[in-house]
Formats: structure tokens, sequence, C-alpha cells
């Protein structure tokens, strides 16, 4: 082996051990303490096998809490999607003060998530909260944001909707500024219209991008806990139970440490079933976009 070819493997160590160190030993950690029942008022072990997995998967509430973050991810994704990529093409397209209002569209992303929960929590206050003071101001009836089995979930999701949509429009609108003028010019010049020149050129080009944005806010919004726990703390009742709260409450508030890492191990099972299908339009789209180059 030549030393340039060491070399390059040495730069490669530090981060081998780091991510080993970060991802890999927690993984494997918390698979093996899945099959055991662990007694911290006792200091006692117990190998306790699938009991924990079984007794996960028989649970109602785990139910409950998947069908709220299945609710939570298509609600959530989508809207950041769609909106994030029409804020994409109506920046693109240019106007005055365009890199001034893009700094403002970028604000909320740059907010830490607890302040952001605040904030909104503030504003969703059933007697002193702006929404229902517009409300009351059109003469409507106020609205239990929070407290409502039907309005919590929806609230959660709006805040969510507000702080991450710029990340899609981030995303999209880098790679739509990658897009070679000519490609519109000649458009331009065979007579397409802005709707065909958007359907034919525009989003079969960012289909990489698009699958991209997709791929990290499904992963991002299936393990959210920071808006469930400011805003709702999983209530009303179940009504905003997520995966990742109900593995809160098992692993920091009853101390089961094995149910709690076994509830961890299938939620990454489902975080990777629903990522694979990204994954596929991920590296197919890069594909496309090799062979239109």
């Amino acid at each position: 082996m030549r030393k340039a070819e060491k070399l390059t493997y040495l730069f490669v160590v530090p981060a081998v051990v780091v991510f080993a160190l970060l991802t890999v030993y927690p993984l494997i950690y918390a698979i093996v303490t899945s099959f055991y029942k662990i007694d911290f008022i006792r200091a006692k072990t117990t190998f306790y096998g699938i009991q924990n997995y079984v007794g996960i998967l028989t649970d109602e509430t785990f139910w409950v809490a998947v069908k709220n973050t299945l609710s939570f991810v298509v609600l959530a994704v989508v809207f950041e999607t769609l909106l994030g990529t029409v804020f994409a093409l109506f920046f693109n397209s240019g106007f005055r003060f365009t890199k001034l209002y893009r700094t403002i569209v970028l604000v909320p992303m740059l907010l830490p998530p607890i302040t952001v929960a605040l904030t909104w929590k503030m504003m969703y206050d059933y007697n002193f909260g702006i929404f229902n003071f517009l409300l009351k101001t059109l003469g409507l009836s106020p609205v239990e944001w929070l407290s409502s089995t039907n309005w919590a979930l929806l609230s959660v999701v709006l805040t969510d909707i507000w702080q991450w949509t710029p990340f899609v429009f981030l995303v999209v609108l880098a790679s739509l500024q990658s897009i070679p003028l000519e490609i519109y010019e000649s458009a331009q010049v065979e007579g397409a219209s802005y709707v065909e020149t958007l359907r034919y050129i525009t989003l079969p080009l960012l289909r990489p991008a698009l699958a991209l944005a997709l791929l990290l806010r499904t992963i991002d919004t299936f393990r959210v806990f920071d808006k469930m726990y400011t805003l709702t703390g999983g209530g009303p009742g179940n009504a905003t139970e997520t995966i990742t709260f109900y593995i809160y409450r098992y692993g920091f508030r009853y101390f089961q440490t094995g149910y709690a890492a076994a509830a961890s191990i299938i939620m990454v099972i489902m975080v990777l079933v629903f990522s694979i299908p990204y994954i596929k339009q991920v590296v197919g789209a890069a594909d496309f976009g090799r062979n239109t180059n």
C-alpha cells in the first residue's frame, strides 16, 4: 500500500470512530437491552426474551401512537414539501429585495424548536392567544387548540409546517438555481408556456431535490418529540401521543428501560421501511440527472 493511500485511510479513521461511538454502539446496546427487564430499585437485570416486543405490539396505546405519528408525518411532510416548492418557484422568478425576503423566510428554521413551541403555545392560548383573538374579532367562537382532541394534533402539525417549510424551500431553491438557463431559453424559443415548462422541465429536474427533502423531512418528523412535549404533553388523552413520546414515558417516567429500548428498535425499523422508497427515489433521481447531462 502506497503512502498516499495510507494517509487517506488515516484521515477517515476519526470519522469512523466517531460514527461507531455515536451510532453503532448505541444501536447495538439498545438491541441488547430490548431483550432484558431491568429493575433499577433491586439493581437486577433479567433476560426477558421477546416479551418486551410482544407487550408493545399488543398495547393499544402503542398503536394509537403509531397512528398519530403517521398522521403527523403525512400531513407535515406533504404540506411542507408543497409550500416549500411553491415558495422556491416564486423566489426563483426574481423581484426586488429578493435576498431580504429570502432571509426572512428562513428565520423560522434557525430558531430552536423549544422556542418555537413555546411561542406557538402562547399564540394558541384559549383566553389570550392571537388566533382566538382573531376569531373573536371576526365574530366566531374561540377554539381549544391544544386541549381539543380534534385540534391538538393539527395545531402541532401547523407549528411544524411553519418552522420547517423553509428547509424544503432552501433545498428546492438551490436545485432550481443550478438548472442551466439555456434549457429555459430553448423552451421559450419552441413556444412552451410556463405550465409546460414547469411540467416537462422544472419538476423533472427537481426530482433529486424533492426526493432528498422528502427523505430528510420524513425521518425528522418521525422522531418529533420536542413540540409534542412542549405544546400538548401527549394529550389531551392520547390525541398527540407519538412513538417518541411513548418511548419517553416508559424510559424516563416508568423506568422500564428494556421496554423503551424495544419500542425504539421498532421505531427504527418503521423509519427504515418508510425511508427505503425515498432512498430509491433519490438514487433513481440521481441516475436520471446524470443521464440528462
